[in-house]
């Protein structure tokens, strides 16, 4: 099994990333704006963009413990406010980290508890560009019933990172993951979704990187994030779903570890 990071399937004219003028995104979109999604970041290991995650509190970002694992902290870095890995942003942050933490369940065959906590050698200065998102379970009741995936991951099966942020819309996140042998995916700790039109998978490079809801939070529309990428078949068939880590079954953990989600804007 290809255990790849998430993104967008999408063809260009040549082999690889190519500029604006040649992206043909099938089921998903360029962001265009860092303040869209600015909870998204990039983790790189050695200069080399590896995988997302997302902005959990000012000195924590969480991802993918199949990200990190068997890496030394010194030599990853995480990027706060990017659009694009190849032309830094007016107001883009990279961080140093300080430490690492996996969920000391974590399974390297099955990827069970494929969940990991950065934590970061300063705190990120909040703006437009740089915000934390909560997380949460599915909102059943939402309709559509649907979510996002943001992140950098390849525009083909083996491919290079997107050289821009991307992001496309899932809208099974009850998929049949029967693809799955019973070991490869738990429902209590993850979660099982796809494109039911099949123009949107995960890809390489993605892994980490948030799956997000929008929901109403006392009448207002919010982003929360639901999942992280953990595991696919690979992109070249997105009608195979993607599974992802559950964040709600992790919520103690993630006290214990990085404490509350307070912030500037005061949501805990």
């Amino acid at each position: 099994m290809l255990h790849a990071l998430i993104l967008i399937v999408f063809v260009t004219t040549v082999s690889g990333t190519g500029d604006a003028g040649s992206e043909r995104i099938a089921g998903g979109n360029r962001v265009n704006s860092t303040e869209q999604f600015p909870f998204v970041v990039s983790i790189s290991y050695r200069y080399q963009h590896i995988c997302g995650g997302f902005i959990y509190n000012a000195r924590w970002i969480v991802t993918a413990a199949s990200c990190v694992m068997g890496k030394s902290h010194r030599e990853l870095n995480v990027t706060i406010g990017a659009g694009s890995l190849i032309t830094p942003e007016p107001e883009e942050q990279s961080i140093s980290i300080a430490d690492l933490f996996t969920f000391n369940g974590f399974n390297q065959a099955s990827l069970i508890h494929d969940i990991a906590l950065i934590e970061l050698s300063l705190p990120i200065v909040f703006r437009s560009t740089a915000q934390p998102i909560r997380y949460s379970t599915i909102d059943e009741l939402a309709q559509p019933l649907e979510a996002t995936i943001i992140g950098w991951g390849a525009s083909f099966e083996g491919g290079p990172p997107s050289t821009r942020l991307l992001c496309g819309t899932i809208d099974n996140l009850h998929a049949d993951c029967s693809a799955y042998n019973v070991d490869e995916y738990t429902e209590d700790f993850m979660i099982c979704a796809g494109s039911e039109s099949g123009t949107v998978a995960p890809c390489q490079f993605d892994e980490g990187s948030p799956l997000v809801q929008e929901t109403y939070v006392e009448g207002n529309a919010e982003l929360i994030a639901i999942g992280i990428m953990s595991k696919n078949q690979g992109c070249s068939n997105a009608m195979i779903p993607t599974i992802y880590t559950r964040l709600s079954a992790y919520s103690s953990w993630f006290i214990q570890t990085a404490g509350p989600q307070v912030t500037h804007s005061g949501f805990a």
